[in-house]
């Protein structure tokens, strides 16, 4: 009587169980080759491991129920206990495992040849790493090509959270977006935008389902440094951008904790109908920046506004970027117009209530300063203001809106000598081609003209410079004195822009330039001035200082010269020709503070009278 051991190994249990393990191990790594060529989802690969695990005790059991013998398959309980044993079975068994041994090992070796470069963040070496990342607009699969907000959005939210994490520097929307829907190479992408690392991706969403597949590319060698297709419900979006960007993080050896890290990727919310809304939100007001024209989009920003409170009221980012949309509303020199029904009173109760609970509910020491920076703007803390700005570099060394907002502060409160000396500081730093925005290339222009206009030049360099770009742009040649350049220039602005007032500022700016000041005087009555609105007048009080009309735009902005629209006037002040000296509550203002405006400097290309 054999003993339960040797009875095992009699009827090739332990063989049966051995070669199950080995070839099920190459069926999962054949099934995961399957979902990613025909982009099944991951379920499929799921039910294929349930399957092998649940299959394993049936072929033990039917190894001990069952013997191969010379007359073929008989069940074990019907042999005699002396019956000689069938070679045949032990020999199959060993040279299934051996063959299968032999194709795992090639496949682990060809695998590994395959995918040389990639590495896990505790692998690769922080001084191997470029830190440097673009992450382009993610492509829109979806059946019906109806969610390209989503997808938009989706990039905005990685975008957003990597561009927290210190030490990565980080391409702008601006600069990643300009790539949408291009049929250029991951190489020449990163070259024109001087960053080590791709990021792209894609989205599809049918119903309540949806899959993202991103992937992270070092452009030098095109190489895949990581990839995930994430397979789930409409209500995991957030968990998806957030593991994303940790991911990203994480590989790219950022020099942050990882506590601290996961922190600073968070959505802020755990309401998806409210982080969809701020997406969406955040996709309006974006595009409205980028065309120079919010008509029909104010309105609709203002109800997304509503649903996010509704869903979540303690979503502090929402806040912040909802103040942020108020605030361009209430600005003279705005490009996005309030939504209709909307008195100027209730635009600054919105906004005091706005900024409040931004501050309140900042999940961030970095939110937290964002909202302080609006509320001392509004109240004209002038020395407030530069300190707030300065510290919040700190979270955005590579964000050039950041730049911007300090040297606009330093200019607003005359630090003309700091305010040079911080350009010199913007020229040093390596923000590689997202330098190319307007509005820190006009804020350096104001300082520094010849950096400003190559500021400038590097933007009309662009493949698809945004309206907004060229705009800024035909300013500053007109600032240099290169006035044929700028015709072309303002000619592209026209062709590419949907904005009838704005495009007559450009004609009145290049016929004065031109000296032709009858055709300015005439492309100024195209205009159709409302009524004075604090809210909007920033484009007639240009029109008329362009002009050289110098004291009907002084006049203009007399009824701005009170406590509760002082805010709209001062920021005027980054303007070199403006001059506060004609406004007592603004100067009264300016004193307090300490602030010591400079001489003022005319505009150069105004038309001559």
């Amino acid at each position: 009587m054999r003993g339960f051991i040797d009875e095992l190994k009699y009827r090739n249990v332990f063989r049966v169980a051995v070669a199950y393990v080995v070839v099920g191990w190459l069926i999962a790594q054949v099934a995961d080759l399957v979902v990613d060529a025909f982009n099944l989802p991951d379920s499929f690969l799921q039910m294929i491991i349930v399957l092998l695990v649940l299959g394993f005790p049936i072929a033990v059991v039917l190894a001990w129920a069952f013997e191969l013998t010379p007359d073929g398959v008989k069940r074990a309980k019907d042999l005699p206990a002396d019956a000689p044993k069938d070679p045949r079975s032990g020999r199959m068994l060993n040279r299934i495992t051996i063959i299968t041994l032999i194709v795992a090992v090639a496949w682990l070796g060809w695998d590994k040849m395959q995918r040389p470069a990639t590495q896990t963040a505790s692998e690769t070496p922080a001084a191997a790493v470029d830190k440097s990342i673009a992450v382009l607009p993610f492509a829109d699969f979806s059946p019906d090509a109806d969610h390209a907000w989503f997808a938009d959005g989706l990039t905005d939210e990685i975008l957003n959270a990597l561009a927290r994490t210190r030490s990565l520097r980080v391409a702008s929307r601006t600069s990643s977006f300009a790539y949408k829907n291009t049929d250029k190479d991951v190489t020449t992408i990163a070259a024109e935008l001087d960053v080590a690392h791709i990021l792209e991706g894609s989205v599809r969403r049918a119903g309540d389902r949806i899959r993202v597949t991103a992937q992270l590319i070092r452009a030098s060698d095109d190489a895949h440094l990581w990839s995930e297709t994430f397979d789930a419900d409409s209500n995991d979006s957030i968990e998806i951008q957030e593991r994303i960007a940790f991911d990203i993080a994480s590989l790219l050896d950022t020099a942050m904790d990882p506590e601290e890290l996961r922190r600073m990727v968070a959505a802020g919310t755990e309401s998806i109908a409210a982080w969809e809304a701020h997406v969406r939100m955040r996709e309006v007001f974006y595009s409205s920046i980028d065309q120079f024209d919010s008509s029909g989009r104010s309105a609709q920003m203002l109800e997304l506004y509503e649903e996010i409170v509704a869903e979540d009221p303690a979503f502090g980012e929402a806040h912040l970027l909802f103040a942020e949309i108020v605030d361009s509303w209430l600005s003279p020199a705005n490009v996005t117009s309030p939504p209709p029904g909307l008195s100027t009173d209730e635009l600054l109760a919105l906004f005091r209530q706005t900024v409040a609970d931004a501050a309140r509910h900042a999940r961030n020491e970095d939110d937290r300063l964002g909202a302080e920076i609006l509320r001392a703007r509004t109240q004209l803390r002038f020395v407030d203001l530069i300190d707030l700005t300065r510290e919040r570099l700190q979270y955005h060394p590579g964000n050039r809106e950041i730049w911007s907002s300090h040297l606009t502060a330093l200019l607003v409160a005359s630090r003309f000598d700091e305010a040079a000396e911080f350009v010199r500081r913007v020229q040093e730093h390596d923000f590689g081609n997202d330098d190319l925005v307007q509005t820190l290339a006009t804020m350096v222009a104001r300082v520094d003209l010849d950096a400003g206009v190559a500021y400038a030049e590097a933007m009309l360099a662009r493949t698809s410079p945004f309206p907004a770009e060229l705009y800024q742009a035909h300013r500053i040649l007109l600032m240099a004195g290169r006035t044929s350049e700028a015709a072309a220039v303002g000619q592209r602005y026209i062709d590419a822009a949907d904005n009838p007032d704005w495009s007559l500022m450009v004609r009145i700016r290049q016929a004065c330039a031109e000296g032709r000041v009858a055709d300015a005087d005439r492309y100024y009555e195209e205009f159709d001035f409302s009524p004075f609105d604090p809210t909007n007048n920033n484009i007639q009080w240009l029109a008329l200082q362009t002009l050289g009309r110098t004291d009907e735009a002084r006049e203009l902005l007399r009824p701005l010269d009170e406590p509760e629209w002082l805010v709209r006037l001062g920021e005027l002040l980054s303007y070199t020709h403006f001059d506060p000296s004609a406004y007592p509550n603004l100067t009264a203002r300016l004193e307090e503070q300490g602030v010591m405006r400079r001489e003022i400097e005319p505009m150069n290309f105004a038309c001559q009278r």
